[in-house]
């Protein structure tokens, strides 16, 4: 059984018979992330049609890139598990078509791409409040201190946190480049930067925990790298 995301974002799925085998024609163009042309055939009424034709139209794949390949395993899971059959959301075509382009670009930015993913899937499910002014008091300028589940981000001008636990300095800026960027000018990952290690730790939890836990494509990432 092989999913797709359609145009459209909704999650289509099909059956494709013999695709494991490696002398299968068409065996490449059911890599993750590949942008296909894709058919099916079966009755209106059947749950799962037949996949009759799928021609690879693009792919981000880069041979010999084990980062890049385990962040398109990573993206595929995430979008297979937020996309819903029967409903369609055009805004996750456009950030996976967007991220998948991105890869292929600049396959070396895979974890900042992947962390750009997992902040815009929040925002596309509702889960992810703007980062422009405090939820709570409406302060644009102080530094932010939590993400609240029913104020959103709150800044330290009015919300007393002590010191270890809120969120390091430069954490509103480093969102502002997430929102303000395309895939491809993603943030690359920088070890030294406590504000961004923060922020895509804190983002990465919540999204994990809406989709019911970790992924193994996650699991896999981390034992690799």
């Amino acid at each position: 059984m092989v999913s797709f995301l359609s145009e459209h974002g909704e999650r289509l799925k099909g059956l494709a018979k013999g695709v494991k085998k490696p002398t299968a024609k068409w065996v490449a163009a059911f890599e993750p992330l590949g942008m296909v042309r894709v058919s099916f055939f079966g009755k209106e009424q059947t749950e799962l049609k037949r996949v009759t034709r799928c021609e690879l139209a693009f792919s981000p794949l880069t041979l010999g890139h084990l980062e890049s390949s385990l962040v398109m395993a990573c993206l595929a899971d995430l979008f297979d598990r937020v996309a819903r059959e029967g409903v369609e959301d055009d805004r996750l075509y456009r950030l996976l078509s967007a991220c998948g382009r991105a890869l292929k670009a600049d396959p070396d930015n895979a974890l900042g791409i992947l962390a750009y993913a997992e902040h815009w899937l929040l925002h596309c499910m509702g889960l992810l409040p703007h980062p422009r002014i405090c939820g709570r008091c409406g302060n644009e300028a102080a530094p932010l201190a939590l993400l609240s589940p029913d104020q959103g981000w709150c800044c330290t001008a009015c919300t007393p946190v002590d010191r270890t636990e809120a969120l390091p300095p430069g954490s509103r800026e480093h969102l502002r480049r997430l929102r303000a960027g395309g895939a491809e000018t993603a943030p690359r990952v920088e070890a030294a930067d406590e504000a961004q290690t923060a922020v895509t730790a804190l983002l990465r939890a919540r999204l994990l925990q809406e989709l019911g836990g970790g992924l193994r494509s996650y699991d896999v990432l981390w034992q690799a790298l």
